[in-house]
């Protein structure tokens, strides 16, 4: 018997971790600390650079690996000097590669993310890479969504996210979506998903209004129990089981919002396993995002769950 879509296959614990499986794009971060945002025919020096394994799933999943769960990665790598990058950054974390592929004769995504030296704010120009689609989903990614408590999905490979998100579910997992901008179909895999997490313009895009609250409103009307849009230092605005809930941000010394979403996105996926609250699981998840924007790039200022916690009991985020 299946079970209830909210409901965590067990309790977390260090003796018997959750499985958080992910399947989405994996890609190479270049990190450039800039002045200000160059304007057209401008020079200027680069403050910082470095280059750094990227992508919102994975970055996620080093997230909940991080703080004590069973994580297992989905995807392509390419064989360049990139995708080793990418691949042997998940490995030394412990994120299971067991259905990961290397693909010869590829590219690895390529991100150049400008990032403001003020505020920490960012821009990306991506590369999306070459070859790197997976076939379907081999019997490696077929027996570790049945053993998943949660999946996380980008719709960047959308008939993939849905046979993904359709295998996940007869498995009584949760399935969780990171969605940029409404595309055709779209609809089919919001149906099969428990949690969608955004920037304001998907759901408003998607119901065609520029009210957030009825936009998420609306969202959730098409399958999802959970959704959400970050508001960068705003916080964030969910509509869970027909409540609204608003989580200010929390201020930290902000050097980069690099991988802000994604580390929200592992938290609350965290916060729903362990069974916390709504609230609870937003304000967790906003304050590890806020933290995480204390350092260059998507990973190095991940902090812990004690650091996240702690800041979330904070009543003044």
């Amino acid at each position: 018997m299946n079970r209830r879509r909210n409901e965590p296959k067990h309790e977390a614990s260090a003796a018997n971790p959750q499985l958080v499986v992910g399947i989405g794009t994996s890609s190479v971060d270049h990190l450039c600390l800039v002045t200000r945002h160059p304007r057209l025919d401008s020079k200027q020096q680069l403050l910082h650079y470095e280059v750094q394994p990227g992508g919102q799933v994975p970055t996620a999943l080093v997230a909940l690996q991080r703080w004590g769960l069973r994580t297992a990665y989905v995807g392509v790598f390419a064989d360049d000097p990139g995708g080793h990058l990418a691949r042997g950054s998940l490995a030394r974390e412990g994120v299971d590669l067991t259905a990961a592929e290397l693909r010869p004769n590829t590219t690895q995504p390529v991100s150049v993310i400008l990032i403001d030296h003020v505020t920490g704010e960012r821009s990306v120009l991506y590369q999306p890479g070459s070859r790197l689609s997976l076939n379907g989903l081999n019997a490696a990614a077929l027996e570790c969504l049945r053993h998943a408590s949660a999946v996380l999905l980008d719709a960047v490979d959308l008939p993939l996210a849905v046979a993904a998100a359709r295998e996940g579910k007869t498995s009584g997992a949760l399935i969780v979506l990171d969605v940029d901008r409404p595309a055709p179909g779209i609809e089919e895999l919001l149906a099969l998903s428990d949690i969608v997490i955004t920037s304001p313009e998907f759901p408003m895009r998607l119901a065609a209004t520029e009210n957030l609250a009825r936009a998420l409103r609306f969202t959730a009307s098409l399958g999802p129990w959970f959704t959400a849009a970050t508001l960068g230092p705003g916080g964030a605005l969910a509509y869970v089981r027909g409540q609204e809930h608003f989580v200010r941000g929390y201020p930290v010394h902000a050097v980069d919002s690099t991988g802000a979403g994604d580390v929200f996105h592992a938290g609350c996926i965290y916060g729903v396993l362990l069974g916390w609250p709504p609230e609870q699981t937003l304000r967790f998840a906003a304050a590890a995002s806020a933290l995480k924007c204390r350092a260059i790039g998507g990973r190095p200022g991940i902090p812990t769950a004690s650091e996240a916690l702690e800041l979330s009991q904070d009543r003044r985020g």
